[in-house]
């Protein structure tokens, strides 16, 4: 029997199907910025799944713009449209099937305190014990802080918890805290990834964790 009782997801790619929208961002900024970006859609888009660094360096357009003023467009596009974004069709069943087996849902995200209001759009605001946002500043994933914060805060012992997510750095936050790390990843991007857990479809989560 798993003795996992603490599930921690990731937002952007893992409950909300964000990563197509996300991609489109990157073609905006690029027409309206001049950008004459100099790879294909698959390398710009594992670079995307990766981190905003890494699409910023694929894009190759520091002559053009920092880093900062990068991710300053991306995120207005990013509130521009965050009502469009659809959740994942399997996801509210996994997590109201977790609930039922005894186990709790938390979310850990780099998205803003406006996570909530998405949450609640999707119906699944009452999933969640927790919400940790960016509004608590701690270094990004796979740095542990945050992971190691929600921990204390609610006495969870760091083996009895799973951090899932769609990209490497999902995982990774959780390995270096001391809990599992789960990668999802549908789309074969990162198959020789070192995690604990790599699935290719969300619902199998569900025998990791043993319900």
């Amino acid at each position: 029997m798993s003795t996992i009782k603490h599930l921690i997801y990731d937002f952007d790619g893992t409950i909300a199907d964000s990563y197509p929208l996300f991609f489109s961002f990157l073609k905006t900024i690029a027409q309206k910025r001049g950008i004459k970006i100099p790879c294909d859609d698959t390398t710009l888009y594992r670079a995307l799944k990766t981190t905003g660094m890494d699409a910023f360096r694929a894009m190759n357009c520091e002559d053009i713009m920092d880093y900062h003023a990068f991710m300053e467009d991306f995120h207005a596009l990013q509130e521009e449209h965050r009502a469009s974004f659809p959740i994942f069709s399997n996801v509210e069943s996994l997590l109201r099937d977790a609930i039922k087996a005894g186990k709790k849902n938390y979310l850990y995200t780099h998205t803003g305190p406006v996570v909530k209001d998405m949450l609640a759009r999707m119906g699944i605001l009452d999933c969640f014990t927790f919400v940790l946002d960016s509004s608590y500043k701690f270094p990004l994933k796979p740095a542990p802080d945050a992971l190691r914060y929600l921990a204390e805060r609610f006495s969870l012992d760091p083996k009895t918890c799973i951090m899932i997510g769609d990209r490497p750095i999902d995982a990774h936050a959780g390995m270096n805290a001391g809990m599992y790390g789960c990668l999802w990843d549908s789309e074969d991007l990162f198959s020789n990834a070192r995690v604990d857990y790599y699935v290719k479809k969300l619902d199998e989560v569900r025998n990791i964790v043993g319900f």
